[in-house]
């Protein structure tokens, strides 16, 4: 048994096992993040260009698992993403953007990078209404280091002993694979108080080996739903923002759903935008058989900042002690070339 921390003690063994288990029984499962209504562009390559402003840089970092492991799993992720010829075209624009996703875990380092180039065609149905098709090539990168690694035949009798040979072949491994995704993408703004959104996308088309030894396990195909609305009132600050999210990748499968209630503290103008409009939410999500959610948004003009928590209640709260994960996002979605005037007195 491969034993990928050097304490012995109930809730690291705990982790252990289960881990073991869902490596060995269900194999493979995509990195996910619980703000995932903030960028869904990382997932499905049909949203690049979908929002306000003319381009979108967002970054975001999670950590997890940090109260049972000395070594918690750290992911990141940043992408950029943008409109182009969207005067040139008379029905629509092309959508296009850079992602980039880096996992880290465990005592062998183990890393996943993935680099990926959204790019889509949105076609303008109405004066309210998208519908978009879009594609994403990118690279698949792994990296893992055996240095950090104990195994049975190395304990001895005390603790685990670096100098006995633990005879396993792992060494070093860095490995690069194409990868390709697709996805479409429809939004609609009904009325000035109301926004729906739904895409469906796949991930890993290419089902490259994903191999660490010898064998031939490919990685399974990712299948994601998502959908997501904004509603609001006139004369009310209070907006209702929705939002589900369905994966499925060979026998895994995750579901997330909940709401954020956004409250604005300041309007935008409405003739000439000399204000920008500031809001503040907060939402509660539920990721099936996993997690409760919390989270809080804050938004001012182009600006925008998340916080996430997670509190676990799987079967390995006795390992977690209920604690699941952090995370942060920023996003800024700016319009370039705009000039705003006015005076603020007439606002």
């Amino acid at each position: 048994m491969l034993h990928s921390l050097n304490k012995l003690n109930m809730k690291n063994s705990i982790l252990i096992i289960a881990s073991l288990f869902v490596l060995s029984t269900y194999g493979q499962q995509d990195k996910h993040y619980s703000m995932f209504f903030a960028n869904p562009v990382q997932f499905n390559p049909a949203v690049a260009g979908h929002f306000g402003g003319n381009v979108q840089l967002f970054a975001n970092y999670r950590s997890q698992w940090f109260t049972v492991s000395d070594n918690p799993f750290r992911s990141f992720s940043a992408s950029i993403d943008g409109k182009l010829g969207e005067r040139q075209l008379k029905n629509g624009f092309v959508g296009a953007g850079m992602n980039i996703m880096n996992d880290v875990s465990g005592d062998s380092r183990y890393s996943l990078t993935v680099i990926s180039a959204p790019i889509n065609y949105s076609l303008e149905v109405n004066r309210n209404s998208y519908f978009s098709l879009g594609i994403q090539p990118g690279l698949y990168m792994q990296k893992m280091s055996g240095d950090q690694l104990y195994f049975d035949n190395q304990w001895d009798g005390s603790g685990f002993n670096s100098a006995i040979a633990s005879n396993e072949n792992l060494g070093g491994f860095n490995d690069t694979k194409f990868d390709l995704g697709a996805g479409l993408y429809f939004t609609s703004s009904p009325s000035s108080n109301s926004k729906y959104q739904l895409g469906v996308s796949a991930s890993h088309l290419t089902r490259q080996p994903i191999n660490f030894l010898q064998s031939s396990e490919k990685l399974y195909r990712n299948f994601s739903l998502y959908a997501r609305g904004e509603f609001g009132s006139n004369g009310s600050n209070v907006a209702f923002h929705p939002a589900i999210i369905a994966f499925m990748q060979g026998p895994n499968y995750e579901v997330m759903f909940g709401n954020n209630f956004v409250y604005q503290l300041r309007p935008p103008s409405k003739h000439t935008m000399y204000f920008d409009g500031t809001s503040i939410g907060f939402g509660v999500y539920y990721r099936w058989a996993d997690a409760l959610v919390a989270n809080m948004v804050f938004t001012t003009g182009a600006f925008s900042a998340g916080v996430s928590y997670d509190l676990n209640i799987s079967g390995l709260s006795p390992a977690t002690k209920g604690v699941g994960g952090c995370e942060f996002f920023v996003k800024l979605t700016p319009t370039l070339g705009s000039n705003k005037f006015g005076a603020p007195r007439i606002h």
